[in-house]
């Protein structure tokens, strides 16, 4: 990704490795997780204890760290049946609504997962087998969310990309 004339370049330079290392990490923890659940199970008769736990805590960072990088990455799945056509006014103005509510939605989703998180916090939930907070996980989801909003921002800044059909990965 090369965003060295974009605004905010450096935004992508701090933010993108980390959460790319994070989710490859995740992605990673969860492949051998599995692969030692499944040989325990099947080969020894002794299953992680916990595993489905982990695996579910696991999947839901591995969603909200990739959101942030699709984000910045601009590989979210558009309809673009217009782009071709489209003058590249009209085009700038879609990105910027486009982005714009993103940032509402992503924002006010964000708000909503902080406030589920102080009422699982103050409720003291944990999970059924492994007791560990609730409230840690959904602050974490909240705070990823909360990048992705900001991540909307910096786009919004940037030149819209237009869809060309014939050209670009898998064409």
């Amino acid at each position: 990704m090369n965003n060295g004339g974009q605004p905010f370049s450096q935004f992508d330079r701090v933010v993108v490795p980390v959460l790319g290392f994070v989710a490859a990490s995740v992605l990673f923890l969860l492949m051998l997780l599995t692969c030692a659940d499944v040989i325990g199970r099947y080969f020894f008769l002794r299953p992680i204890f916990g595993a489905f736990e982990i695996t579910e805590s696991l999947l839901a960072a591995l969603i909200f760290a990739g959101l942030p990088l699709v984000t910045l990455r601009n590989e979210h799945v558009t309809v673009d049946v217009f782009d071709p056509i489209a003058p590249d006014w009209v085009l700038r103005i879609q990105h910027i609504i486009a982005c714009a509510l993103g940032f509402v939605a992503t924002s006010y989703l964000a708000y909503r997962l902080w406030l589920r998180a102080i009422v699982l916090d103050a409720g003291g939930e944990t999970t059924g087998q492994l007791k560990y907070k609730l409230a840690y996980l959904a602050y974490s989801m909240s705070f990823l969310m909360a990048l992705t909003a900001i991540s909307l921002l910096v786009i919004m800044f940037r030149k819209p990309q237009r869809s060309v059909p014939g050209e670009g990965p898998g064409a």
